[in-house]
């Protein structure tokens, strides 16, 4: 759902300033066809090594529809590993509160990888519509280093900004996503959600420096995340939309899903992480 209405909220602010300029001197009523579009599969999906195999499963809905995911009942749900036997996830509602999400699939069997392994995912369901994702393994790219820096004003108001340092493969382009999180936050509440890639610095050293916005005594988890470049643009895509979501000059912008026959994202992570305390 957020896939959908993400763009179509953006499109109707648009058309609402437009009738709002032009009818400064008269009321002028202007009724807007949207398109009555087929609810469609939107998942979501991430592996992790050392966790069970869980999704969540809804369908798309219109703009004015209430503000829900409908679930989808009765689909089958696998995910295979490279050439093995497929793992079925079974209807199982799961609540995450840490992280707010809501699982509708899962599977207790955890998830192991190498790099180089493809898992690849078949929804389908009892209308006859299927999604498929595929994902890769990639190498975890370990954090060289990872440090602070305070600004110039008095102790009392000081702020520090975050550095963190990797070594980037040559020949290969790579793709990251860097998070940092405070110790007392929950997973959703980043203090840092940046994605990086190598165009410009392929087998260099890669450094990255956030604005100074880090209090003293803060206890800071870094993560590095390796991933392809299909999950790469989708979260850039997601942010992207978010900036433009109730901007009326700004164009809309269309989610990239990294799944076909519907929305959402399927996707393996790994990363390397690094405790900082500002001190």
């Amino acid at each position: 759902m957020l896939f959908q209405k993400l763009f179509t909220r953006s499109l109707s602010l648009l058309l609402l300033l437009g009738t709002g300029l032009s009818s400064c001197d008269m009321e002028q009523e202007i009724e807007v066809p949207l398109p009555d579009l087929p609810p469609q599969l939107v998942v979501e999906c991430y592996l992790e090594d050392g966790k069970p195999f869980r999704l969540s499963l809804s369908e798309s809905s219109g703009y004015f529809a209430p503000p829900e995911a409908p679930l989808v009942k009765g689909a089958t749900v696998t995910i295979t590993k490279n050439n093995e036997a497929p793992i079925v996830l079974r209807d199982t509602l799961l609540v995450d509160e840490e992280n707010e999400k809501v699982y509708t699939h899962f599977n207790r069997r955890l998830v192991t990888s190498k790099p180089g392994d493809v898992f690849t995912l078949v929804i389908t369901d009892t209308q006859g519509r299927r999604l498929t994702g595929t994902t890769k393994v990639l190498t975890v790219v370990p954090l060289d280093s990872v440090g602070y820096k305070f600004n110039d004003k008095p102790e009392q108001s000081q702020e520090a900004y975050l550095l963190a340092r990797w070594k980037d493969e040559a020949g290969v382009n790579n793709f990251y996503r860097l998070l940092a999180h405070k110790k007392d936050s929950t997973g959703i509440d980043s203090q840092l959600d940046a994605e990086v890639n190598d165009r410009l610095r392929d087998g260099q050293k890669i450094t990255y420096n956030t604005t100074y916005r880090f209090d003293r005594h803060d206890t800071l988890t870094v993560k590095l995340f390796h991933v392809d470049e299909i999950y790469y643009d989708f979260i850039s895509s997601v942010e992207d939309a978010r900036r433009a979501n109730g901007n009326p000059f700004a164009q809309p912008v269309s989610i990239r899903s990294t799944v076909a026959g519907g929305f959402g994202v399927f996707t393996h992570l790994n990363y390397s992480a690094k405790e900082l305390i500002i001190k």
